[in-house]
């Protein structure tokens, strides 16, 4: 009886999580986020190959217990493409109300991080 409790309070907690990162509209807001980084001067990478980027949607990671940060929060992941291969990914840290923490873009393609 009480792993089927467990079970459904489960259940609730996810769909709960669900309907905040769709209230929170995190996953158009993640790739709102990571188009105005690789678009930034400061990116390093010219805007005719960014331009290309394709930003498609991994994962979203509710952390509710963290070394240096205080608060819960979730972490929408997203894939870069480029000509559908895989070049990197962005992540997007929110507090539950959709207030942004953090983000940060990582380039894991080393020929096209160093070009």
């Amino acid at each position: 009886a009480i792993q089927g409790k467990l079970c459904t309070q489960m259940d609730t907690l996810f769909t709960n999580l669900e309907q905040i990162a769709a209230q929170q509209n995190l996953i158009s807001n993640a790739i709102a986020g990571a188009k105005l980084w690789v678009s930034s001067e400061d990116f390093g990478i010219d805007n005719s190959i960014t331009d290309k980027f394709k930003f498609e949607f991994h994962s979203h990671k509710l952390c509710f217990k963290h070394e240096y940060i205080e608060v819960s929060y979730i972490e929408t992941n997203l894939t870069i493409l480029l000509e559908e291969e895989e070049v990197g990914y962005y992540s997007w840290h929110t507090l539950l109300d959709g207030e942004v923490i953090d983000d940060m873009l990582v380039i894991t393609d080393n020929e096209l991080k160093y070009s």
